[in-house]
């Protein structure tokens, strides 16, 4: 009889004790919301650790809202790409100890955006970091966490490699290198209005982790807007705009005039000018690493106490875009956004503005020509092409004749909207984006 009772209380505490691990094993596994685990990198780069915590905090607060698909996110292998001014993350989703999905999670102003990205590419280059056969991996610093602007887009690239051994038994014997990367170009269009079924969100959520405000941002030029609001921010500036205004009551002078933005939000102007029968100039002193943009005017034409009859550029012209472009390099040089980098022509048949966006192999700083030759080919070019818009002109001579690429032409319409222009297809005319006011 003891013995039966004692076989009966083995019993009763082997049935407790797999009732109590079956429990904890239901926690541990079922949990479709890890975020609440203290996050510890497990990337093999530094990454954007305050913006990765924050992004957890946002997904933890509204994850119903966010998630479209079954799966986790592991934050401890979130990355944000070489970008550490909080802007941009992906976490892999994993399910059934697969990577079956990558989340983005991007930043634009005070917003965060999450859109899912199925790429395959994408999935593999995670999948064999957690859950590859073999570990011994080396980075390729040469290439790792590049990111550059690219049409209007930013794109993100990362590249790893892992050792697989011709024998298992001798696995620092001979082998070879398999290599995994993982790209994503993307912009406010793709985050602000994702389809449903990719998931996201179409409104953002709010960033409150500084972004937008502390050491690396230049409260003049908020970072990492898209094109569109970039270009409203800068004109919602009193400042910019009454510069504008300036120069539109000076077309009637016989001079150029302009202005030259510095870094830290002030502006010099400049008067000393030179003109001739068919050119006019200005000097705005030799480009420096504080210029963020100069702004000037092409004048009206108009006839000397000669006679003489002078006709400029209502566009800009081959010496601004050496200009420009010179801005962009010394940007490029000294970590400024390539996108704040301007340059304005205020003119009597409109105002137009330059911008970059394309990638930084794209910033030309060697020519085949001086100044003064371009000048003499596109009044030469002008001439022949004297039916084609200006807009047109300016265009082709700029990607034909001067071979500038990533420079894109903007008018700045009365209405406080923005228009980008660009060649078409067959470059035989120009299309216009509009950018609403």
């Amino acid at each position: 009889m003891t013995m039966r009772k004692n076989y009966l209380r083995l019993f009763l505490l082997i049935a407790f004790l797999f009732t109590v691990y079956s429990c904890v094993h239901d926690e541990v596994y079922s949990s479709e919301n890890p975020v609440s685990e203290v996050y510890s990198s497990k990337s093999f780069w530094k990454e954007d650790e305050k913006y990765i915590k924050n992004v957890i905090k946002i997904y933890a607060e509204h994850e119903s809202e966010i998630k479209r698909m079954s799966g986790i996110p592991k934050w401890e292998y979130a990355m944000s790409m070489g970008r550490y001014d909080e802007t941009f993350l992906v976490v892999p989703i994993v399910e059934n100890n697969k990577v079956v999905s990558t989340l983005s999670c991007a930043r634009f102003d005070k917003k965060v955006y999450f859109k899912y990205d199925n790429t395959p590419g994408n999935i593999v280059f995670f999948d064999k970091m957690l859950f590859g056969k073999y570990t011994r991996h080396k980075t390729e610093t040469n290439k790792n966490n590049s990111s550059s602007a690219q049409k209007g887009s930013i794109c993100v690239t990362n590249f790893y490699s892992v050792w697989f051994p011709d024998n298992e038994n001798d696995y620092w014997g001979s082998g070879h290198w398999e290599s995994y990367s993982y790209q994503n170009c993307y912009s406010y269009q793709d985050y602000s209005n994702p389809d449903f079924n990719e998931g996201g969100s179409s409104g953002g959520f709010d960033y409150g982790g500084g972004g937008g405000s502390g050491s690396t941002t230049d409260p003049n030029n908020p970072p990492n807007l898209p094109p569109c609001e970039k270009l409203k921010s800068q004109n919602a500036k009193p400042e910019f705009k009454s510069k504008i205004t300036d120069l539109l009551g000076k077309l009637g002078l016989t001079g150029e005039t302009g202005y030259v933005e510095k870094t830290n939000g002030t502006f010099e102007y400049k008067n000393v000018a030179s003109s001739s029968e068919n050119a006019n100039s200005l000097t705005l002193g030799n480009p420096t690493a504080d210029m963020l943009g100069f702004l000037h005017t092409h004048v009206n034409d108009y006839t000397d106490d000669d006679g003489m009859m002078h006709i400029g550029f209502k566009i800009f012209s081959p010496a601004d875009v050496i200009y420009f472009n010179q801005l962009v390099a010394l940007a490029q040089q000294n970590g400024i956004p390539l996108d704040n980098i301007y340059a304005v022509m205020v003119s009597g048949t409109g105002t137009y503005q330059l911008r970059f966006t394309g990638n930084i192999n794209q910033i030309k700083t060697v020519y085949a020509n001086t100044k003064q030759q371009y000048n003499e080919m596109y009044i030469k070019y002008f001439q022949v092409n004297d039916t084609k818009s200006d807009e047109l002109n300016f265009l082709k001579f700029m990607d034909e004749q001067m071979y500038v690429k990533g420079v894109s032409l903007v008018k700045m319409n009365n209405d406080g909207s923005f228009t980008a222009k660009t060649l078409n297809a067959d470059k035989t005319g120009v299309s216009d984006s509009e950018c609403p006011n």
